[in-house]
């Protein structure tokens, strides 16, 4: 009797512990879908872009939200249009990526066709031709010319005030304002020269002056 008693025992015992096993399990399952991301929205260009984007990244779709992670939007890297981006993750189960838009800051002009470079060095494609920023000529290397323009927005010159940025082969440029005045610089030219430049340029002495030659260091010639 005694026996029968204890193996009693043993069977509520196991019982006991298959149901907690399989409650934890039941747990675990629920967890484990209540991360599952069901959504990834694109906030920051046009209404079409956004949406391209989103379709890009709808892989991420029905992946836990804990393993996503900056390798997960590299594909983001590749669109011209999109400077800088930031990737938040609304939980349990939402993506947000917000973006910042490349701006233009050239129009490019190499064998009768214009390109247009944006802020993040990459060509970017723009349904009309943008205002106020220079046009580039005697170069396609996108890197010398962003570069370039780098070097002017940290010198007094505002780059809305230059037309025209001519390159030449001796690695030296010519610059034309929208008050059609010319200033040559000479090659391997620093953000001194630059300002150095603007400051003849605005100088009352020189204001009949159609061009200025910074060329020889230490020496300003003008032309009428």
């Amino acid at each position: 009797m005694l026996q029968k008693i204890d193996k009693k025992k043993y069977i509520f015992f196991y019982l006991i512990i298959l149901i907690i096993l399989s409650s934890i399990h039941n747990s675990n399952f629920k967890y484990n879908n209540f991360f599952i991301i069901k959504k990834v929205e694109v906030i920051g260009l046009n209404k079409a872009d956004n949406s391209f984007l989103e379709n890009k990244l709808t892989d991420l779709v029905g992946s836990n939200i804990f393993v996503i992670n900056k390798k997960s939007f590299e594909l983001i890297n590749s669109i011209n249009l999109v400077k800088n981006y930031n990737v938040k993750k609304i939980y349990p189960n939402k993506i947000k990526v917000y973006l910042e838009s490349a701006v233009a800051i050239s129009v490019i002009k190499n064998s009768n066709e214009l390109v247009i470079l944006g802020n993040n060095g990459k060509i970017i494609d723009l349904k009309t031709l943008p205002k106020n920023i220079p046009e580039v000529t005697g170069t396609s290397d996108m890197k010398k010319v962003f570069q370039t323009i780098e070097i002017f927005n940290k010198s007094d010159f505002d780059i809305k005030n230059i037309e025209k940025i001519n390159f030449f082969t001796s690695k030296r440029i010519d610059i034309e304002l929208e008050n059609e005045k010319k200033i040559r610089f000479p090659v391997d030219f620093t953000i001194d020269d630059l300002n150095f430049g603007f400051k003849v340029i605005n100088d009352e002495k020189f204001n009949k002056s159609r061009i200025i030659d910074l060329r020889i260091p230490n020496k300003v010639i003008t032309y009428d």
